[in-house]
């Protein structure tokens, strides 16, 4: 079968370290039908290896690193110049050390700065990244999510929310890697280059806001952080109560190419 599925995670999958009821028996299902599944996520902190092993262990789908793209990733495919200076947690450190990038500390050597979720923000790190897109380094945030759902309905900062800080500190607005960045779109072009790519994802800004383009189809789904779907901007093409009843809607449809 020539068409893939990108499906989001926070919110989709899971919310924070709760499965959302039916998540397995979809994916499994869109797999054995032939679809090639990636899960595109704009959370930086985490490697490939991590969520893949989070996926399974909290869903119950055995997720494979290589079906896994993170915002991290792309931000370091972006990377041009060294030495780094990042702002965010381990996944996005594994993602600029393994595109071959030196990382630093100090603001007056750093060529990249790169800003990501970091949930050990302190005014210390906030400060050298600031000053390091200030004195001229080029500034690549992760992704713009401003939030992220957690159980019980709740939502924690994101790391747009971290990048605003060091933004407006530094005077500076910095390249998106994140959904719907084209840097992304066409990362995910690359990886389904034929056919019709769908997306399944909680949040209109983002993930359905990376569907754009002749081959590209999109599903709203409300188990994250969307209650109102007819105030969704951009508009979905379909809306689902969940990733069970999106996977109802693909097999559905018969696949362009």
């Amino acid at each position: 079968m020539s068409a893939g599925v990108v499906i989001d995670l926070d919110g989709v999958v899971y919310r924070g370290a709760t499965a959302i009821p039916g998540a397995a028996e979809a994916l499994a299902a869109l797999e054995a039908a032939g679809y090639d599944l990636h899960f595109v996520t704009n959370n930086s902190a985490r490697t490939p290896e991590v969520v893949a092993e989070r996926i399974n262990s909290i869903a119950g789908f055995p997720a494979r690193a290589s079906q896994v793209v993170t915002s991290s990733l792309v931000a370091a495919s972006m990377i041009e110049e060294g030495p780094v200076l990042f702002m965010g947690e381990s996944g996005l450190e594994a993602a600029i050390r393994g595109a071959g990038f030196e990382t630093t500390e100090d603001p007056r050597t750093a060529r990249t700065v790169v800003v990501g979720l970091d949930r050990h923000l302190s005014y210390e790190r906030a400060t050298r990244a600031a000053d390091a897109a200030r004195n001229g380094a080029r500034l690549i945030v992760t992704n713009r999510d401003p939030t992220f759902p957690i159980e019980n309905g709740a939502l924690q900062p994101g790391a747009g929310a971290c990048a605003a800080l060091v933004e407006t500190a530094a005077g500076v607005v910095g390249e998106t890697a994140g959904k719907p960045s084209e840097a992304m779109r066409r990362w995910v072009e690359e990886r389904i280059p034929a056919g019709t790519i769908w997306v399944v994802g909680d949040r209109p800004d983002t993930d359905i806001a990376l569907a754009r383009g002749e081959r590209w189809r999109s599903i709203l789904v409300m188990t994250g952080v969307t209650t109102d779907p007819e105030s969704a901007d951009p508009a979905p093409d379909f809306v689902a109560a969940n990733l069970k009843a999106a996977a109802d809607i693909i097999l559905s449809n018969e696949p362009e190419g």
